[in-house]
């Protein structure tokens, strides 16, 4: 493809001519983005180019989008020394031409290039929808149509292929309607004559060798790997391709990833199941609203519904919060027993001034003071929290996170502020611990249980952590650490999911969750020291 030598602006231009010579409306779209805090530091920039075959029997007021990415998911591009994803763009292209002969269409369809991998498509979505975002210069769309129901995004980097496989997750733990993905996994399969898996995954995954070698026990595994997949995808926030970007504006979209291989598939078999595709979803008479919106994947036909599920992080959060509450009843005794104590002798040393029923105000004022210290402690540390997430948004180049001192600076602060706190504002009473450990329980039960409901692969991480000892996870962190940078899911991607796209992850992790792994160590600190 000679369009990989050219700029992304004489590309885009050239794409846009091809659309228009087919008969098609066509724009070009020119973004760039930059760090928070400064427009001179670009990030990202690229062009994308989009066109609109607007239906003959409608107003225009709904739409579809097929989309392909420069860039591919994989490595596998049959172009030496680039991951391009080239018989994707190939694929719109030529269906842009023959889609265009039929006048059976009831909505308008959107044909999109879109530069880069992720961030053309964030782009052309903020423009479309007309939003903006602080970091992001970009082109407004002049050349827009109706409301988008659904997307179909074509990942298609080598000649041929062995099957497809179908990626469906969000940005932020959310996920298309199911019956979308039903229906596009039936036509692969039927339509299409093709086999289908999730996540592109090969077609036969190898096993660990200690698994019996019996279908059910593999088919077994390889549900429990699925899974597991989607929701480390949750976990982090990250869309698992440019169909995950869809889903912030309520758009049900996903991708079809033609698995790189010497045949038996091609061009013939994925314009068979893109057509077969948009013609299902050409016949809508409403958004899809029947199926569930909240699901574990097992396999292509397979799923675990949010009733099934959704009751392990509730049970983690509600019993942390009974915890809470059960100990704030034992601290309530304990203090009211101390209080009666110390009137008994105060009455015994002095009975003409202290009668048997006559309240310790003096008591209750310490009370109250071991309170506001707990209070002052858990704001000081979601307010450090809050420091280190606007210090690393300012003042980091995602791009460069490895090797920023600020990264590490930032986990130093974070790791030592238990220890810290402790030093220069020790609690005034040996019974700190009973005031500050209910607190510290139900802010945590309340959070999992609130977490859980809008993201449920984090609400189950934020679970896990909030319930094992605190010192086994200061014990874990270097293995964290490890997991973060050399696994593909490092903090320069965390960063530039948050700083781009705008993911969740970072602000929750940095301003409410590391906050609370420093209460739960200052609890244990307080119950060993002091």
């Amino acid at each position: 493809m000679a369009w990989i030598r050219f700029s992304t602006v004489k590309r885009a231009t050239q794409i846009k001519r091809l659309l228009q010579s087919f008969g098609l409306r066509s724009q070009t779209q020119s973004y760039a983005f930059s760090s928070i805090g400064t427009d001179s530091q670009i990030i990202s920039n690229g062009t994308n180019v989009h066109a609109i075959l607007h239906a003959p029997r409608t107003d225009g007021s709904e739409a579809l989008v097929l989309m392909a990415s420069w860039q591919t998911r994989k490595p596998g591009s049959d172009i030496r020394g680039a991951n391009i994803n080239v018989r994707g763009v190939a694929s719109v292209l030529a269906l842009a031409e023959y889609l265009i002969t039929f006048n059976l269409w009831s909505k308008d369809i959107i044909f999109l290039i879109a530069d880069g991998y992720l961030d053309g498509t964030h782009a052309w979505l903020k423009a479309y929808h007309g939003l903006s975002q602080s970091n992001l210069k970009m082109e407004a769309l002049e050349l827009k149509t109706g409301s988008i129901w659904a997307a179909l995004n074509i990942d298609f980097p080598f000649h041929s292929f062995s099957h497809i496989g179908i990626d469906y997750e969000g940005i932020n733990g959310q996920l298309p309607n199911l019956d979308l993905i039903n229906t596009v996994a039936h036509i692969v399969r039927w339509t299409g004559s093709c086999p289908v898996t999730m996540h592109s995954e090969p077609l036969e995954p190898s096993y660990p060798s200690y698994l019996p070698d019996h279908p059910e026990v593999q088919r077994y595994f390889q549900a429990g790997r699925t899974i597991i997949k989607q929701m480390s995808y949750g976990l982090t926030g990250s869309p698992s391709g440019p169909e995950g970007l869809f889903s912030t504006y309520r758009i049900d979209a996903i991708s079809l990833f033609a698995y790189p291989a010497d045949g038996p598939h091609g061009f013939h078999t994925i314009g068979t199941i893109i057509e077969s595709s948009l013609r299902s979803l050409n016949n809508l008479l409403e958004r899809l609203h029947q199926s569930f919106f909240l699901y574990l994947l097992q396999s292509e036909s397979k799923f675990l519904s949010v009733a099934m599920y959704l009751i392990v992080p509730l049970l983690i959060g509600i019993g942390l919060t009974i915890k809470g509450l059960a100990k704030w009843g034992i601290a309530n005794q304990e203090w009211e027993k101390l209080s009666s104590l110390q009137i008994n002798q105060k009455s015994l040393l002095s009975p003409e001034k202290f009668g048997l029923g006559t309240p310790n105000i003096q008591f209750e004022n310490q009370k109250g003071d071991e309170i506001i210290w707990s209070l002052s402690v858990i704001g000081f540390t979601h307010l450090v929290g809050a420091l280190v997430y606007t210090s690393l948004i300012r003042y980091i180049d995602p791009n460069q996170a490895r090797n920023s001192v600020q990264i590490y600076l930032s986990l130093l602060i974070l790791t030592s502020l238990p220890l810290l706190i402790l030093k220069f504002n020790p609690p005034r009473k040996m019974k700190t611990v009973m005031i500050f450990e209910p607190i510290q329980l139900m802010l945590s039960g309340c959070f999992i249980s609130v977490i859980s409901v809008l993201n449920f692969p984090l609400g189950v991480g934020i679970g896990f952590v909030l319930s094992i000892h605190p010192f086994a996870v200061i014990a874990s962190a270097p293995l964290a650490f490890f997991f973060f940078f050399f696994d593909g899911r490092d903090l320069s991607g965390v960063l530039y999911n948050h700083i781009v796209h705008e993911a969740w992850f970072l602000p929750v992790f940095v301003t409410l969750i590391a906050p609370l792994l420093v209460h739960s160590v200052i609890v244990r600190l307080l119950k060993t020291f002091y």
